[in-house]
């Protein structure tokens, strides 16, 4: 759905169209950026494929005045030191261990990444369910079993993930990711729980006695096939190579279509205005993703936009920046402030009901965010239809101030959302 405001500049009730609040807006940005939002920020991770070049170029040049500062609020994924490594891939884990904002919350996060010719084992999270985004590179995966057909009976889903779509498996459900490009292949993934368990297939393999796999199986006496395996113990491989003789060709693997993944930066944005857009993917659009406690935004803002001031009554917010530069403000309760920028392979949380923003600060570079939810159905409110809300009497209380000043107040009938930095 794209906003187009009306031509109007105001109605019968005194309260103005969006447009022109945010001509408001655009002209308030330069207040609204202000001394008062003093950059704070951390050293981050260079880009690791081409096409973070432009903005990895950008990002150096601002490194030199960040290296001191930190927040709680974020923790740089990409540069972090992997958890699992080897000539296979990796697999970078934000839970609440080492990134302890995330304590409580229901929400943590993955990093991985396989190079060519690797496979991340099947596996299954015991006590969660996961929300992927491909961010380079191009995968192939399997679960089993296809819930989104029939959980009870032998099937199988198997298709492509392409950068820019999602993919979402359910909680315990057996799935892979192969790589089946010549270049890196490389996911954000999202888990709705703070600490994600997993159990992968050669650990579970390995567990058991060979002559009970065995059986399992029917293998009648010698019962040799099992012990061929060379594996008897309950840790898992995690990632491994596919010998270089039976690699697919890449990219002629044709793109399959699948119930669980959703291409969501090849839909329109549901949210267009002169400041970005923001692509939606929640039960409504994604039916799999019903009951999942989990959801995806694309946030695209161009140069010097602005995420309205808001919060989300019902979820905490996850975001990782695909590309660009942003400062973000949060308001813990209590009054404490946070201000801090993020770059490439940085990811951020706000826990639920916590008022934040996010701008650009660029003045010609767009940036890019995956934001994942802790809700399949997240709810938004802003600062400006908050503030348009309620009568002059109660801000004239609210702000110490004559009711009278409200009266210059621009009114709008529902948030701006996502806003301009120009004029």
């Amino acid at each position: 759905m794209q906003i187009n405001p009306p031509q109007n500049n105001s109605n019968s009730d005194g309260r103005i169209s969006r447009r022109t609040f945010l001509k408001y807006m655009g002209a308030a940005g330069a207040v609204f950026t202000l001394s008062y939002f003093v950059p704070f920020g951390k050293a981050f991770g260079a880009a690791t494929n081409s096409t973070n070049a432009t903005t990895s170029n950008l990002f150096s040049s601002r490194k030199t005045s960040l290296l001191s500062s930190h927040s709680p609020h974020t923790f740089n994924l990409d540069a972090a030191t992997p958890q699992f490594l080897n000539a296979a891939g990796s697999q970078t884990i934000a839970n609440a261990d080492n990134f302890p904002i995330l304590s409580d919350w229901a929400m943590s996060a993955f990093l991985v990444r396989l190079n060519k010719g690797g496979v991340l084992e099947p596996h299954w999270h015991p006590n969660a369910a996961e929300l992927g985004y491909c961010i380079g590179g191009r995968a192939e995966m399997t679960i089993y079993p296809d819930a989104a057909r029939d959980a009870d009976s032998f099937t199988v889903s198997t298709f492509t993930i392409d950068p820019g779509e999602i993919v979402f498996v359910p909680q315990g459900f057996a799935h892979d990711i192969e790589n089946i490009s010549n270049e890196e292949a490389k996911f954000i993934i999202a888990y709705n729980i703070e600490r994600p368990t997993t159990i992968g297939l050669s650990g579970s393999v390995g567990s058991m006695p060979n002559r009970v796999m065995d059986k399992t199986f029917g293998i009648k006496s010698p019962m040799t096939f099992f012990n061929g395996f060379n594996k008897n113990s309950p840790k898992d491989i995690v990632t491994g190579s596919k010998p270089a003789s039976v690699l697919e060709p890449g990219f002629s693997i044709p793109k399959i279509t699948d119930s669980y993944k959703f291409n969501v930066e090849g839909i329109p944005p549901q949210i267009q205005t002169n400041g970005g857009t923001v692509a939606k993917t929640y039960t409504n659009i994604f039916p799999v993703l019903d009951g999942s406690k989990l959801a995806l935004f694309s946030l695209i803002m161009k140069p010097n936009g602005v995420r309205e001031p808001h919060w989300h009554p019902n979820c905490s917010e996850l975001g990782y920046v695909l590309d660009g530069i942003a400062r973000l403000i949060i308001l813990s309760p209590g009054g404490t402030v946070d201000t801090f920028e993020v770059g490439p392979g940085e990811i951020y949380f706000v826990p639920t009901g916590f008022f934040h923003y996010i701008e650009n600060i660029s003045n010609s570079k767009n940036m890019h965010f995956a934001i994942f939810f802790g809700s399949d159905t997240p709810q938004d409110i802003g600062i400006s239809g908050s503030l348009s809300a309620y009568s002059n009497n109660v801000l004239g209380a609210t702000f110490n101030l004559d009711p009278t000043y409200f009266s210059k107040l621009p009114r709008v009938t529902e948030d701006v959302l996502v806003v301009s930095g120009g004029g």
